[in-house]
């Protein structure tokens, strides 16, 4: 049996305008020597999606190779060496209980020692996700290692904080109690990771499907034409040709729920509705155009509007759920 469509998998990254937006700033903090920055936004919009890219994809924008490692932080991590072990772990590094904090934190400061000479410019970039989980313990060992590569190697860590709006808040109470240490470090800069928000960037992510990605990348066949090639070639049909239906009926949809901002449209709710458009229906034979009937389902099938309305809040605020 072949290998499966990277959909099916969901096996694949899709640029789209909200993850264009933050790598064009996380490409201006590199260059201008940042020592780190902040990402928040509300979850399941895509931020994961976009670290991922960004751990993928860096590089190419940078033009130049570049390190990009990932922590996923861990609400219960109150003590300096449970703290450590998992930075040793996101360094692809194995922690031995018996090790001193001043062993593994030589053992973290080495391996990006080693990261950073494949750089040029001699940087390795850190991403913590989940950063609204950091406690002042965490914020602390992490300035002490950017210093330490920073004064006597030369090196220059780059710590990328992503998260919910909670960092956001918690970088306003370090402001407002004087920890200017921490913002001045870890957050001198921010961005919000917003949804889809026009007609616009929906056309652009759908426009992806139809043009930039290809599987098998050897045939240069597009994920739209792949699934839906008759539609494609006896009707000159896109995915892209249905966002504007498909997004006056979402937003219509998210007004009449009364869901705010009305014109937002998540990473994943994007995707589930470009799945489903392609599977069910783009790849039956005599296909040419989703009826209305068959636009109504396909929003529906993206499920996330019952998950946002104000009826399923108390549900959703009472248990932490990942970003995708």
């Amino acid at each position: 049996m072949g290998q499966r469509h990277p959909i099916e998998r969901n096996d694949y990254l899709i640029l789209t305008k909200p993850i264009e937006r933050v790598v064009t700033s996380v490409k201006t903090w590199i260059e201008l020597n940042f020592p780190g920055a902040m990402i928040f936004g509300k979850k399941r919009l895509g931020k994961t999606r976009c670290v991922m890219f960004i751990t993928k994809y860096l590089s190419d924008v940078l033009q130049y190779p570049i390190a990009v490692v990932v922590l996923c932080a861990r609400r219960e991590r109150i003590h300096e060496g449970d703290f450590l072990d998992d930075l040793l772990d996101s360094l692809g590094l194995l922690s031995e209980r018996r090790l001193t904090k001043g062993r593994k934190m030589q053992q973290i400061r080495n391996q990006f020692l080693i990261l950073a000479r494949r750089c040029p410019t001699r940087k390795v970039v850190y991403v913590v996700d989940d950063a609204q989980r950091l406690n002042l313990m965490n914020y602390h060992l992490l300035m002490s290692i950017f210093n330490e590569l920073e004064i006597r190697y030369q090196v220059h860590l780059f710590v990328l904080l992503v998260g919910q709006p909670e960092l956001k808040t918690r970088k306003d109470m370090f402001v407002a109690t004087g920890m200017s240490d921490i913002t001045a470090r870890m957050m001198p800069d921010e961005v919000e990771f917003t949804g889809n928000r026009s007609l616009d960037e929906v056309v652009f992510a759908f426009n992806r499907y139809d043009e930039h990605c290809f599987w098998p990348k050897s045939k240069n066949i597009s994920f739209t034409r792949h699934w839906a090639r008759q539609a494609v070639d006896h009707h000159g049909w896109s995915l892209e040709s249905e966002a504007a239906p498909l997004w006056e009926e979402y937003v219509s949809q998210r007004e009449s729920m009364g869901l705010r901002p009305v014109g937002e449209m998540p990473m994943q709710a994007l995707t589930t509705m470009a799945h489903y458009t392609l599977m069910r229906y783009a790849s039956q034979t005599g296909f040419a155009k989703l009826s209305p009937e068959q636009v109504k389902d396909v929003v529906k099938s993206a499920g996330l509007l019952q998950i946002e309305s104000p009826t399923s809040k108390s549900k959703g605020d009472a248990e932490e759920e990942d970003d995708e």
